[in-house]
């Protein structure tokens, strides 16, 4: 069982690494061309709308990493602090056991942790966005489009 929990974790942290290597890798590349689009954009992009997009996307990639720290945290507290077991043992207890309880307990569990990347979300969405006028989203549209989803 420890074996399991190890790899478990060392897999958790392996894709953390790996999303984290990629956004710093794309963060170089940007950089690298941050002062001047490289030649097939040359005539198509104004300077000034090819710098606004260089700051979008390293804003949107450091953001990001962010992001990708929380949500690894969430992972780990969510599958190591044993918070599974006794929510489904809510679950089996409330429901019995069966097929409607895991269909219960999956649809649950999906929900409580999609409630963790909302704030994430809204940042993005009417902050980050909003700051280089990419937002056309109104918080209404926004929160309709999540139950939605």
């Amino acid at each position: 069982m420890k074996e399991l929990i190890l790899v478990a974790a060392l897999l958790i942290l392996a894709r953390w690494m790996a999303q984290n290597w990629l956004e710093k890798l794309n963060q170089r590349c940007v950089l690298a061309h941050a002062d001047a689009p490289p030649a097939p954009l040359r005539d198509l992009l104004p300077p000034e709308t090819y710098a606004r997009s260089v700051n979008y996307t390293l804003s949107k990639s450091r953001f990001r990493v962010l992001e990708l720290a929380c949500e690894t945290i969430v992972l780990g507290l969510v599958l190591f602090s044993g918070v599974l077991p006794w929510f489904y043992g809510a679950f089996a207890h409330a429901f019995r056991t069966g097929a409607w309880a895991g269909a219960a307990f999956l649809f649950a569990t999906g929900f409580v942790l999609a409630l963790t990347e909302l704030p994430f979300q809204w940042h993005a969405q009417f902050h980050l966005e909003e700051r280089f006028g990419f937002n056309t989203t109104t918080p209404r549209l926004w929160w309709s489009d999540r139950l939605k989803g």
